[in-house]
């Protein structure tokens, strides 16, 4: 994987997002924002998928069904 300084953020499979796809999104609702920025922020969100699902499958499905 080649990566950057902020993260790698070329889709690796075809339901991943790209900047550009990021950057018309958020323009649909207003948000403008760089490329840069669009890359910053998938590279965030992805960090925090990856963390929400490993405390997922670590604390199991029961604690979050309260």
């Amino acid at each position: 994987m080649n990566k950057k300084n902020i993260g790698n953020n070329a889709p690796e499979t075809a339901g991943e997002m790209t900047p550009s796809q990021v950057m018309k999104t958020l323009a649909k609702h207003g948000t403008v924002v760089t490329e840069d920025e669009a890359e910053i922020i998938l590279d965030f969100v992805s960090k925090i998928s990856k963390i929400a699902v490993d405390q997922y499958l670590r604390l199991g499905k029961k604690a979050f069904e309260d």
